[in-house]
């Protein structure tokens, strides 16, 4: 009986029909099968599968209960609970069976399947996965390194991966890089992971690129969907198209085109590099585009700035049914700022809740606050602020502070300034501005403050680069810069544009903050 009942229970995961999985698991409880370890595990995995975490618990507690001779909770049983709870974001319940699990091994020595109660690399690199040790600031990550090095499980493949991905997501890539080479194997996913660790980085695109040329090198290992979506990645944040074109030839070779993660990651690419008709043949290729594929597209077009066609899209979007997410509302909403469409950009905002039910994050709260502050809308962004029940970030407090200082606004400067100050102590431009609005109205004494305060903070105003492709390299600047090797041919040509604008009476326009 208990095998008819498996099989019923993988047919019901196969359907997602939850209440079928609860039928079969009372019918199971009627006729006393669950003593037996396989249906115990096929049940668990069913509720898992079909996303119902809390009556997975509920089943593994009560197989815990009846479970006197510590035979029904294998290994697998345990893994099955503990990824649920991962897959389905219950972070902390996962990490509490983790030490149940602990505990139940190390209570039950005279076992014998005692080793069968062990955490294995497949509990460790479930918990790795999880947003809560991903989150860097109350991630018990480290710890979980320390344990698969004493017990010797993270010589296992699985392991390795995990933690080169954790270490990544924190941007610490020197201890990514230590564990990748400490491998003994390594296959596609390890080079991947560090590949895209590297992508994801700020000034690491170029060391992904070269990672993914060292390893086409070696041989060993052909990219795979997910790689060639990583360096696409690269490439698009590098913004250069030059560098992105051999791997497009490499995706080629390998049938990847076809493939939904590359060609999302070829939208971005294309998008990123201004070169959005060809990021149109390429959506325009997709079979069925999922929400990452509109998104993509929407930020091209908002990042060129072309609002009509940003907004089209998103309307073709809910028209074929695709419900739109905060990154697909961040995109229109910044076309908007860029185009300066007020009452559009409200409407937006304002749908989110009441229409999708989505929460403002502080980018959609910062972007709407630009967009007004552009306008000159300097009240009615207070105004906005001021009904946000949510804790507000930096982000948003400098955005106003920006349009503060562009219109003039001392005293909502002043007041966004204090606020950003309370939230990033150390924040460069907040004392700057700070200290001319106190200049501006004579009060010394708290200039003088603020500039001791700057000193004794060692606070410095990082300078703002400016960037340009020439013959597949980028090359970036700065104001006043004198370290490029052909700083004095730069700066002759530069001379030479001024005098002839000069002498023809040419009107160069400047671009609005």
């Amino acid at each position: 009986m208990a095998k008819q009942l498996s099989f019923a229970l993988k047919q019901c995961v196969n359907s997602k029909f939850t209440a079928s999985v609860k039928m079969v698991h009372a019918h199971s409880l009627k006729l006393g099968s669950l003593s037996d370890v396989h249906l115990c595990t096929h049940a668990l995995n069913a509720y898992r599968r079909c996303g119902v975490v809390l009556d997975a618990c509920q089943l593994f507690d009560e197989i815990s209960a009846e479970d006197e001779q510590h035979v029904l909770l294998d290994v697998v049983c345990w893994n099955s609970i503990i990824s649920g709870c991962v897959q389905n974001r219950w972070d902390e319940e996962a990490f509490c069976r983790f030490k149940h699990m602990q505990f139940y091994h190390s209570h039950n020595s005279s076992c014998d399947n005692l080793e069968d109660l062990r955490p294995d690399s497949y509990t460790l690199s479930s918990l790795l996965s999880s947003n809560y040790c991903l989150e860097r600031s109350i991630s018990p990550g480290e710890q979980l390194h320390g344990y698969a090095t004493k017990t010797a499980i993270l010589s296992s493949l699985s392991v390795g991966n995990a933690l080169i991905t954790l270490y990544a997501k924190w941007g610490n890539l020197n201890e990514s890089r230590l564990v990748f080479k400490s491998m003994a194997g390594l296959n596609i996913v390890s080079w991947t992971a560090l590949i895209s660790g590297h992508a994801q980085l700020e000034g690491q695109e170029e060391e992904s690129l070269r990672m993914f040329v060292i390893m086409m090198r070696e041989g060993e290992q052909q990219p795979n969907q997910f790689t060639l979506a990583s360096v696409f990645s690269a490439c698009g944040r590098l913004a250069s198209f030059s560098q992105g074109v051999p791997f497009v030839t490499i995706a080629l070779k390998l049938g990847l085109l076809s493939d939904i993660h590359v060609q999302n990651s070829l939208v971005g690419f294309y998008s990123e590099c201004g070169s959005m008709e060809v990021a149109e043949v390429v959506f325009n290729a997709i079979t069925n585009p999922d929400l990452v594929s509109w998104n993509s597209l929407l930020k091209g077009y908002s990042h060129q700035g072309t609002a009509e066609k940003a907004l089209k899209v998103f309307e073709e979007m809910s028209m074929r049914g695709t419900t739109p997410d905060t990154i697909t509302f961040l995109a229109i909403l910044s076309a908007c700022r860029h185009t300066g469409m007020v009452s559009l950009g409200l409407s937006l905002f304002r749908s989110m809740k009441a229409e999708y039910q989505i929460e403002p994050e502080a980018e959609h709260i910062s972007c709407i606050v630009d967009l007004l502050g552009r306008a000159g809308q300097l009240q009615q962004a207070e105004e906005l602020i001021s009904g946000i029940q949510q804790k507000l970030g930096p982000s948003v407090w400098r955005t106003l502070l920006g349009a503060c200082r562009l219109h003039g606004q001392g005293e909502l400067a002043e007041l966004a300034a204090s606020r950003l100050l309370e939230l990033e102590p150390c924040d460069a431009e907040a004392h700057i501005v700070l200290s001319h609005i106190y200049a501006a109205n004579g009060r010394w004494e708290m200039v003088a403050k603020l500039r001791r305060s700057l000193k004794e903070k060692g606070v410095v105003k990082e300078p703002g680069y400016s960037w340009i492709e020439v013959g597949n390299q980028v090359h970036s600047f700065m104001a006043a810069d004198s370290n490029h090797q052909q700083i004095d041919a730069i700066y002759k040509t530069l001379r030479l544009l001024t005098k002839h604008t000069k002498e023809q009476n040419i009107e160069v326009p400047l671009q609005k903050p």
